[in-house]
């Protein structure tokens, strides 16, 4: 599949559900993991333009988060930490060049603030230290 064909394949999802998302989001605070923003980077990194990938972003009205929270890990350190998991690998976790490409990809958009608030995370940290962090950062989004 062309970087074109996957980019379209993955945002009508989030194009057929921004109802429910909204829907849910009415109710409170709404987390997804691995939303519009991996499409964002993977397919940028394959070649779309990410301006093209914003533009489309906003014209077909898919939701936009108040704030995407990039857990920042040393690709080293994340490579260590998969391969310390008993779960099976799957082919983008095995190849160490795509994890290293996707963290530079990831950085750049943080760096950009493509598409909407990126807060960068430490997730070199300790779990606990992580998530306490995420916590603090949801209550100040709510003020």
């Amino acid at each position: 599949m062309t970087a074109q064909q996957q980019f379209l394949l993955y945002t009508m999802q989030f194009v057929m559900d921004k109802k429910m998302i909204a829907d849910r989001r009415e109710n409170g605070i709404l987390i997804a993991d691995r939303y519009f923003s991996t499409t964002l980077c993977y397919q940028t990194l394959e070649g779309i333009d990410i301006k093209m990938a914003v533009d489309f972003a906003k014209n077909f009205q898919i939701e936009v988060p108040d704030a995407i929270f990039y857990l920042n890990v040393d690709p080293d350190i994340a490579i260590k930490r998969k391969h310390g998991e008993d779960k099976e690998k799957n082919f983008r976790e095995k190849d160490f060049d795509f994890i290293r490409k996707t963290h530079k990809q990831y950085q750049e958009l943080v760096d950009e603030q493509a598409w909407c608030k990126w807060v960068n995370i430490d997730g070199n940290k300790s779990v606990d230290e992580v998530t306490k962090n995420i916590y603090n950062k949801i209550l100040n989004l709510k003020d």
